[in-house]
Order: structure tokens, then C-alpha cells, then sequence
């Protein structure tokens, strides 16, 4: 059998299991075990695949059939160029995320030695964008789960961050960071209702609730925000949070309710996805 034999076996499996992006993630699994990117991978089709790559090749295939998704299975991820270790346990980055990441740049870019935080951190890949950027940043990384703030603490090494100040805590502690004030708050925060937990993707449900679930009415997170950390920001800052599509008319009546002007920016499909709140009071 040929590495090509093998692949196009991978894609067969995945196929009939109506995965969606069945050849990516087949090309993607053999990659990973071949040690290999796709150019070389190209060259290698037609050598013969031994016994170990089969078997190691078609393990990964069934973890993969049986909706794990394909990020832990590589156990990385890429987000803003950068990679990102990833696993059971902390929420995979996504695209959308990185609206959030291009606002704080433009945000960041007149400021000199700017505070910042970035709550619920998860894999950190926000807070080590930013900071890969805005070395002279002041980052506070805050992630109440363990096993997050495991991958969060990995991931600030991997990419050799030294302005990032990784926090294991709850943002419900009121005490939390207390003291410090922030120009620019960033959020990615869990904003699914909970009764619709149980009908998410077959794939999503392998992320941890911890990092899905917002409550009742999906909101728990951002009236936290809105009444704990606004009140924190300083003059002149200002903050940005990722929600559901039909969440930012709400979320921006609960900032702008602080005196703070707001603004929606829409994701590459059209729908809002990112909900910004200025200070203007310098």
C-alpha cells in the first residue's frame, strides 16, 4: 500500500462518516504522523506506507469518525500565524476570534505602555497575539480552568511571551486583579445558552462546557463584565467582546448603559459578531 493508498483510505472512512472536510482532515492526520507540510507530503504519495504508519494512520482516522475534533487530535492549532498547543480541555481558536485581535491593534497602536486584559483566556491565543505585537504591554491572561490555564501557560512559553501575567481565576471574584486598571479589556467568554448546549456539533460537544455554556440566557458573562470589570477601565480605554450572532444588540445596550459609545463589527459572514465599547472620556 503507498502513502497515497493510505491517504485516499483516510478520506474514504472520514466520507462515509459524513465528516465535513473529509480529504483536509485526512491530508492533515497522515501530515502529522509523516512529520511532514503538504509540499513534501505531495512528493512522498507514491512511497510504500509500512505497517506501523497504517496502523498509527487508521488509529487517528477512528478517533477522528468518532467526532474528536481534528485540532486535538493534532494537539496545535494556528491563530494570527502564530501556533497554539491545543487539547481536551481548552476551546479551539477560530477565525472569528481574530476580529477581536485586528480591533486591540488598531486600538493599541498610539499607546505606549497600555494595560490589558484578556478574560476568560482559554488557550491565551488572544492575550499572546496582542502581546507578540505590543511588547511594552501589560497583559493579565485570566483563565479559571485548570486545565485551560495549563494550555494557556503552555502556549506563553511555546511562543516565548515575557509581557504576559498568566491569572488562574474566576472573573466573578470581585477581588480578582483587583486595583489594577486596564486601557483595553478583550473577552472571548462562554455566551451559549445552556439548554442549547446539547444541541451543538457533535465536534463542539468535545469542548469543555466550562468554556460553552453562558447561562440560562447566555448572558452570564457579559453582566459580569458589564458590572464588574467596565467600571475598571480607564479613561480613554475601551473593550471588545465576541458573542453569538443574535446577542450584540443586547450586549451593546449593556455597555453603552455605562456611558460608553459602542460598535458592532460583522464577521467574514455577514453576521455580528464582535460587540466594542469606547470610553471617550479622556
Amino acid at each position: 500500500m503507498t502513502v497515497n493508498d493510505l491517504y485516499r483510505q483516510g478520506c474514504e472512512y472520514l466520507e462515509n462518516a459524513q465528516t465535513d472536510n473529509a480529504a483536509f482532515d485526512a491530508r492533515c492526520l497522515l501530515e502529522k504522523l509523516m512529520n511532514v507540510d503538504t509540499s513534501q507530503f505531495l512528493l512522498k504519495r507514491g512511497e510504500e506506507a509500512d505497517a506501523k504508519l497504517i496502523a498509527d494512520y487508521l488509529g487517528l482516522i477512528r478517533r477522528r469518525v468518532s467526532g474528536e475534533p481534528l485540532q486535538y487530535i493534532l494537539g496545535e492549532w494556528e491563530f494570527m500565524g502564530h501556533t497554539f498547543a491545543v487539547g481536551s480541555g481548552v476551546l479551539i481558536p477560530r477565525p472569528e476570534t481574530e476580529l477581536l485581535v485586528e480591533f486591540a491593534d488598531k486600538f493599541l497602536a498610539d499607546k505606549k505602555s497600555p494595560v490589558v486584559f484578556d478574560l476568560c483566556s482559554g488557550s491565551g491565543c488572544i492575550a499572546i497575539s496582542i502581546a507578540k505585537k505590543y511588547k511594552k504591554a501589560e497583559i493579565y491572561a485570566v483563565e479559571k480552568s485548570s486545565e485551560a490555564f495549563s494550555f494557556l501557560k503552555k502556549n506563553v512559553k511555546i511562543n516565548k511571551i515575557r509581557n504576559i501575567e498568566a491569572v488562574n481565576g474566576d472573573i466573578f471574584d470581585t477581588n480578582l486583579l483587583n486595583g489594577i486598571k486596564p486601557d483595553l479589556i478583550v473577552s472571548n467568554p462562554p455566551y451559549i445558552k445552556t439548554s442549547d448546549i446539547p444541541l451543538l456539533q457533535r465536534e463542539v460537544r468535545h469542548e469543555p462546557v466550562m468554556a460553552l455554556d453562558g447561562g440560562e440566557d447566555g448572558y452570564d458573562f457579559y453582566k459580569i463584565l458589564t458590572e464588574i470589570w467596565l467600571p475598571r477601565l480607564n479613561k480613554g480605554g475601551a473593550i471588545a467582546v465576541e458573542c453569538a450572532e443574535d446577542q450584540a444588540d443586547e450586549i451593546s445596550k449593556m455597555i453603552s448603559s455605562l456611558g460608553l459609545n459602542t460598535e458592532i463589527i460583522n464577521d467574514l459572514s455577514g453576521f455580528p459578531r464582535i460587540v466594542i465599547g469606547f470610553d471617550n472620556h479622556n
